[in-house]
């Protein structure tokens, strides 16, 4: 069974780090609803949602 975890991304396009994985979509999404300004302030500008070696999508942290 594929877990879901997230990767940051700085500015730039490359990584930063990676979440802790989750044991389901929903939990990783609820995570990041939780964290996102907090990822923000470390630098983040995008994210991809990972299950398992596949990205689900990818999303920029500020607001429209």
């Amino acid at each position: 069974m594929s877990t879901w975890r997230w990767i940051l991304h700085a500015a730039d396009g490359s990584d930063l780090r990676g979440s802790d994985e989750f044991e389901s979509k929903e939990a990783a999404e609820a995570w990041m609803g939780n964290e996102w300004s907090g990822l923000l302030d470390e630098g983040a500008e995008t994210v991809s949602l990972m299950h398992g070696d596949e990205r689900e999508y990818r999303m920029g942290l500020r607001e429209a």
